[in-house]
């Protein structure tokens, strides 16, 4: 229990603002505005608060800063993805084209001949081998040997 003088000591540390103002055109009422100083300690504990209400909300918003860059870098690689699917897609495409021409006879045999190296029975393939620089000009093999 605060006895009278600690009552007194503490009222009058209180500071008090009292502002008068004018009054309005028709009116007889005075307006008088009563403003209260904050103490030391009501200042403090005022920042407390705003410190913590600025962590929760920090706290709040750092999930969905976090899912914002996730999504922005999945919505990129959708993007290189479906750019992928139509190069595949314009592939397929030229692929079947391609498939279709191969039903002739002399395209198949074209085929073999150019790119497998293949030869028909019966016939034999030339192949003209001309030394370069870093072919061993003579080794010594011994029977049975093959050279790669």
């Amino acid at each position: 229990m605060l006895t009278a003088k600690r009552k007194a000591k503490q009222a009058a540390e209180k500071q008090v603002s009292l502002t008068i103002l004018p009054q309005e055109q028709g009116s007889q009422d005075i307006h008088v505005e009563i403003k209260r100083k904050l103490t030391a300690k009501k200042r403090k504990s005022q920042r407390r608060f705003a410190t913590f209400l600025l962590a929760v909300t920090c706290l709040m918003l750092f999930p969905m800063v976090r899912n914002l860059v996730m999504y922005l870098d999945m919505s990129k690689e959708h993007e290189q993805l479906i750019i992928y699917q139509q190069e595949l897609l314009l592939l397929k495409e030229q692929l079947e084209e391609e498939k279709a021409t191969l039903h002739s006879r002399e395209i198949i045999e074209r085929l073999a001949r150019e790119e497998l190296d293949l030869v028909m029975p019966g016939e034999s393939k030339v192949y003209q081998a001309i030394p370069t620089e870093d072919m061993p000009q003579r080794e010594n093999l011994r029977s049975g040997e093959a050279l790669h």
